[in-house]
């Protein structure tokens, strides 16, 4: 799994990030490789339309905005690793719609699904997006801070 976890970051990040980089600017990228990750995680167990929505409000902005912040994969690799070893390696609850099996602490999850996530897990709930929307938007100003944040502009580079 945590293989599989560098592989998506190094594809998105590394790769769909920055090639839409170079051709639309930053704030372009940053949505459309959003977009595709929650929609590449909408064929996954229990996946809904909020949650699609979820793993790319979440998700994908935030991990987009700590690479565009660090110019660095190793980052986004962590918080993603991070993030899904807490959900499953700790509290035991989905990642991502998939059983984690027993976690560290027997946890669970009851309440609303706009709460609690459902089946698809905490990712797809509200205060997910939220926390790590915000952190998103923190990282995104940082980046604009430091000069990180490229203009947006209309070409289509593919070499």
């Amino acid at each position: 799994m945590y293989s599989y976890l560098r592989i998506t970051t190094l594809a998105f990040r590394g790769g769909v990030f920055r090639v839409l980089e170079d051709s639309l600017g930053t704030a372009w990228a940053l949505l459309l490789s959003a977009a595709i990750f929650g929609l590449l995680h909408a064929l996954n167990p229990g996946a809904t339309v909020l949650s699609t929505l979820a793993i790319a409000l979440e998700a994908g902005l935030l991990l987009g905005a700590a690479y565009a912040f660090t110019r660095n994969l190793w980052f986004a690799i962590g918080l993603h690793l991070g993030w899904n070893f807490t959900e499953g390696g700790v509290f035991g609850v989905s990642v991502s719609g998939f059983s984690a099996g027993k976690g560290a602490f027997a946890v669970a999850l009851s309440g609303p699904t706009l709460l609690t996530g459902g089946k698809f897990g905490p990712e797809a709930s509200i205060v997910a997006v939220a926390v790590c929307l915000a952190m998103a938007l923190v990282l995104i100003a940082l980046a604009v801070r430091r000069g990180l944040w490229r203009p947006a502009r209309a070409r289509l580079i593919l070499d």
